[in-house]
């Protein structure tokens, strides 16, 4: 980031709006994007009849809300199986992507573009240093990073579960901002302020980066996400 997200009638359940949550708070005109499933890749669409009744019943009590916190089976399940399939579209290891799942779900974050803003922005490598500072899987600046969490040290940022935290925490802030996922992934880059002054001298703020995060990729087709949803996993409160 420079300086300056029968089988007919479970599948049912995630047409009835699994998990979403619509944007809000869009200084501009609001363009509100229609809500849709949480988990937008084909992959878990697929394989959604292979989870098991306990399974099906945590979702369907996620997408009411009443989720209960102590439902550790179904949980580590669910983001076993989302884990496998971004580790071997992205080439990396099964843990590493259940800890992404994991973090973006905490955050409200559908991890479908959790996964590929992490690809554009530090191909996975937890170490990374961007040219104008930025740092770790998420190229967050530490003045950011302080912003949200004001305990964080730059150092903090090469912990990937930390820059996770911080990072999707951030993107979830900007896609309500601007309501709109588009905005909020250009606002990732180039800063809010960036994408708010050119908003309002009616200018359009994009500089290609959401044509990398939200077009084909991988294999798949764009993202027609909302970028948000509903908060799936026990985890830090958040604004």
């Amino acid at each position: 980031m420079s300086r300056s997200r029968g089988r007919a009638g479970w599948v049912g359940l995630l047409g009835a709006g699994l998990l979403m949550v619509p944007p809000t708070q869009d200084p501009q005109p609001p363009r509100r994007p229609s809500p849709r499933p949480v988990f937008t890749g084909e992959p878990f669409l697929r394989d959604v009849p292979a989870l098991g009744a306990p399974h099906w019943i945590y979702l369907s009590a996620l997408a009411r809300g009443s989720a209960p916190s102590a439902t550790p089976a179904p949980a580590a399940s669910v983001t076993a199986m989302l884990g496998a399939r971004y580790a071997q579209r992205y080439g990396i290891s099964p843990r590493f992507a259940e800890r992404i799942v994991a973090a973006a779900l905490a955050e409200g974050i559908d991890p479908e573009l959790g996964f590929r803003i992490i690809w554009v922005e530090s191909r996975f490598v937890s170490r990374a240093r961007g040219r104008s500072g930025s740092l770790g899987l998420m190229q967050l600046m530490p003045g950011t990073a302080r912003r949200l969490d004001p305990s964080v040290e730059r150092e903090d940022l090469f912990d990937p579960d930390t820059n996770l935290r911080l990072g999707f925490r951030y993107l979830r802030r900007l896609i309500r901002m601007f309501g709109d996922v588009r905005l909020g992934v250009l606002a990732y880059n180039r800063g809010e302020d960036a994408v708010a002054r050119a908003l309002r001298r009616g200018q359009d703020p994009e500089n290609g980066y959401s044509r990398k995060v939200l077009g084909p990729h991988h294999g798949l087709g764009p993202y027609r996400g909302t970028g948000l949803v509903e908060r799936a996993f026990p985890g830090p409160t958040r604004p």
